[in-house]
């Protein structure tokens, strides 16, 4: 089983839709995808479930909060919830607002775990054994972890959960001028998570549980949601998308390479989204991948484009999957 994280400090890039597209093309290619949203803000969740479903996963208390309220009080262990099956090979924890409650205790667990102290591996380790053990209840091969836009505590404990993590960008200032966010904090709590192993065994703490090996190999990225006029990247963009790959390189490759995080082969643009326009708006009021739309929701032109979407999210999932296997 595999954890891939999808991350960007930068928001509004499109990065919802590309775990969820992704999710369903690789459950298509016959694997058992666990998806888990740990964003507050539950977008995730509301691409996959129907507004009823997520009203009644809140009232159940079948939701990540359920998970990890015991932790957060440390009242006891991670609770079990039952997952929503979205479909025959893809499963969903639905996200909470009250995931910010976490993200409170990570900082004092992070120093606790510095010291060595074993409350601090337990908590620092929370969105880890969560995945590895939902994920094993469904005989998972992927979790797909959506991130929030942001470096904090939070994400630092799910990017150390996984094996490797996917930046979407937009082709903009914004998008490149966030990589090297990135990559510097990425890195730096690779370091700091050596160091807390480091003293967990000088200490010889007698954990109960395994410790992630902390170490995130950068996939590469996706760039989406440009125009074009007859197939060519529009003027405007054409210049950010010219400065990605080196942006990328300096800002994210570099500083985990000298991390000694394993970084892929492979170039490191995993492929590139055009502007799907209405098909997304409309695969999200039917919590479909695009690629799923039916000729009464898509109809002539858009039926076909949405159609012809499939390649598109199985080669994305594809090369991410490829890089998993093909890192140096």
């Amino acid at each position: 089983m595999e954890i891939i994280s999808f991350f960007n400090h930068k928001g509004g890039v499109g990065k919802t839709t590309l775990v969820y597209n992704i999710g369903i093309a690789l459950a298509e290619k016959g694997k058992r995808v666990l998806f888990l949203d740990l964003d507050a803000q539950a977008n995730l969740t509301a691409a996959a479930l129907a507004p009823e479903q997520i009203l009644g996963s809140w009232s159940e208390n079948k939701t990540i909060w359920t998970c990890l309220r015991p932790v957060v009080d440390r009242s006891g262990e991670l609770r079990e919830v039952d997952l929503q099956q979205i479909r025959d090979r893809v499963w969903i924890l639905p996200g909470d607002i009250r995931l910010s409650e976490f993200e409170e205790i990570c900082p004092q667990g992070w120093t606790e775990a510095l010291a060595g102290n074993a409350g601090g591996f337990r908590v620092s380790t929370t969105l880890h054994r969560l995945a590895v053990f939902l994920g094993e209840r469904v005989s998972a091969d992927y979790v797909l972890a959506d991130l929030g836009p942001n470096v904090g505590a939070l994400n630092r404990t799910a990017l150390l959960a996984s094996d490797g993590f996917v930046i979407p960008l937009a082709p903009d200032l914004f998008s490149i001028t966030a990589l090297p966010s990135v990559g510097k904090s990425t890195a730096l709590w690779v370091e700091e998570w050596r160091a807390a192993k480091g003293s967990a065994k000088r200490r010889e703490l007698d954990l109960d549980f395994d410790l992630p090996l902390g170490e995130p190999s950068p996939l590469g990225y996706i760039s989406q949601q440009f125009t074009t006029y007859r197939q060519v990247p529009a003027a405007a963009y054409r210049q950010w998308i010219e400065r990605i790959p080196q942006e990328y390189e300096n800002g994210v490759v570099g500083p985990l390479k000298k991390a000694g995080v394993s970084v892929p082969h492979q170039p490191p643009q995993i492929g590139e989204v055009r502007n799907l326009s209405s098909l997304i708006p409309m695969a999200q009021r039917s919590q479909s991948a695009v690629f799923e739309l039916s000729g009464t929701e898509a109809r002539g032109s858009q039926f076909t484009r949405a159609r012809d979407t499939f390649s598109l999210f199985e080669g994305l999932a594809m090369g991410i999957i490829d890089r998993l296997s093909g890192s140096e």
